[in-house]
């Protein structure tokens, strides 16, 4: 049975302060975001990869109409590799964010989605990436955003990230 998500990699500093989900070719970055918040701030992360938000949303909803119509409860795969625990969660893909957003109701924790939302006008992936802040960076940021805003605001120095404007609305 395809599940769509597994985890590709285990944090090895302890218990987890984030979870990243990576879809895509954006599981790249999400496992070189886990790296550098690591590395360069000792954050133990977990990296999940989704092969498909569509299958993993169409299990949770025949669950949620079996429980509905009295069968007995179940949790979702969704539940069962993210169980609540404080852990805040953010995925990451190369789709637009209304794709990712499919799984929201069977997240306990805090869930925040980054996605390609528009037209990209770049030459390079890289730059791609960086324009829709789905680039290994901004996947960082966007989790320290919800760790600890002291940590953010560092990472957002000692990675020239300014908090103007989106990129995509310029």
């Amino acid at each position: 049975i395809l599940r769509g998500m597994y985890r590709v990699r285990a944090t090895t500093r302890g218990p987890a302060r984030a979870r990243l989900l990576g879809a895509g070719t954006i599981l790249r970055e999400a496992l070189a975001a886990a790296e550098l918040l690591e590395s360069e701030f000792g954050l133990g992360i977990d990296v999940y990869s989704v092969t498909s938000f569509t299958e993993l949303r169409r299990e949770a909803m025949a669950l949620t109409r079996a429980q509905r119509l009295d069968a007995a409860p179940a949790p979702s795969w969704i539940e069962r590799q993210l169980p609540a625990d404080g852990t805040p969660v953010v995925a990451a893909s190369d789709y637009v964010s209304a794709v990712a957003d499919l799984i929201r109701p069977w997240i306990r924790d805090r869930y925040l989605v980054l996605g390609t939302d528009g037209f990209g006008r770049s030459d390079t992936r890289a730059a791609l990436r960086s324009f829709f802040e789905v680039d290994r960076r901004s996947i960082a940021l966007t989790t320290l955003v919800q760790i600890d805003s002291a940590l953010a605001q560092r990472a957002r120095t000692l990675w020239g990230i300014h908090p103007s404007a989106p990129p995509w609305t310029r």
